[in-house]
């Protein structure tokens, strides 16, 4: 019995360690799990996080990109605009008029000096008129500084004559005087000098053509070496045929962009071109010779 006493509290003793030691062990085990899930929701909160990012990158990303190709689409545009605005400026005088008019017969050579071909053009009631200059620096068709600067160059187109007769009366014929003195100017040509008023006049006729060069005989100016010029150079090209009556003059003494007309008829318009310099005149006139 007394053993018996002995053996019991050894018993609850041992039993009360185990229960301790269980109790120790329990509380481990749920510190680890607890431990364990911390550290799983801060891994999931982190991968969370990081996901976070990396969508924000992403965005941030596309939102960049996007804005990327509206600004290179729209520096494109910009860059066609200026590009186009640029092509159009470019155009002479001369190309932006062909393109404004481009049915309208115009001579399609205007020798210039030393400057720059500017233009103006207008229409009028009966036709189309045309002012060339010379100047040092190229401007638009119809340009505001044209105004007040000396001709080089003109051209008018006049149409819509009741008849060809009516044409002719306007270009203001002018009739060869055989009674002069003969000239032989080469090629055939026979021209017939005289003088009157202090001029020398030499005048001759080519196909439908009556050509008429005035000298100063106060400037001491001989009408023959330009006459003979003149002859050769239609010798070599052809002036547009009137349907009846041209006429060529020169005025040797005149020193603005009338000293020499071209003017004739075909049938019922009439063409005439001016220019300071005779063989110049010329070229504009024999340039329209397609239309």
């Amino acid at each position: 019995m007394k053993k018996l006493m002995l053996i019991l509290p050894a018993v609850l003793i041992l039993g009360a360690c185990q229960a301790g030691e269980q109790s120790t062990e329990t509380a481990k085990t749920a510190k680890t799990a607890k431990t364990a899930k911390t550290a799983t929701q801060s891994t999931t909160t982190q991968r969370t996080s990081n996901d976070g990012s990396k969508t924000s990158a992403f965005q941030t990303t596309a939102k960049i990109t996007t804005e990327s190709t509206e600004l290179k689409s729209s520096r494109q545009s910009e860059s066609l605009s200026e590009s186009s605005a640029t092509d159009k400026k470019q155009l002479s005088a001369f190309d932006q008029l062909k393109e404004k008019y481009p049915s309208t017969p115009m001579p399609q050579t205007i020798p210039v000096f030393t400057g720059k071909l500017n233009i103006s053009a207008a229409e009028t009631k009966q036709g189309f008129s045309i002012l060339y200059y010379d100047l040092l620096q190229s401007y638009d068709l119809n340009a505001k500084e044209l105004k007040q600067q000396p001709l080089l160059a003109s051209y008018l187109y006049q149409y819509g004559f009741a008849s060809s007769q009516e044409a002719i009366n306007a270009l203001r014929p002018i009739t060869l005087d055989t009674n002069g003195r003969k000239v032989d100017l080469g090629y055939n040509i026979t021209a017939y000098q005289q003088g009157a008023a202090g001029s020398s006049i030499l005048q001759w006729q080519e196909g439908n053509w009556c050509i008429r060069v005035r000298a100063s005989n106060i400037e001491g100016q001989d009408p023959v070496p330009l006459a003979k010029e003149i002859v050769a150079y239609l010798e070599r090209v052809s002036l547009p045929a009137p349907e009846k009556y041209g006429k060529i003059t020169v005025e040797m003494n005149d020193t603005t962009d009338q000293a020499t007309q071209i003017s004739w008829q075909e049938p019922r318009n009439v063409y005439t071109v001016t220019h300071k310099d005779p063989l110049s005149a010329l070229k504009m006139a024999v340039s329209m010779n397609h239309f």
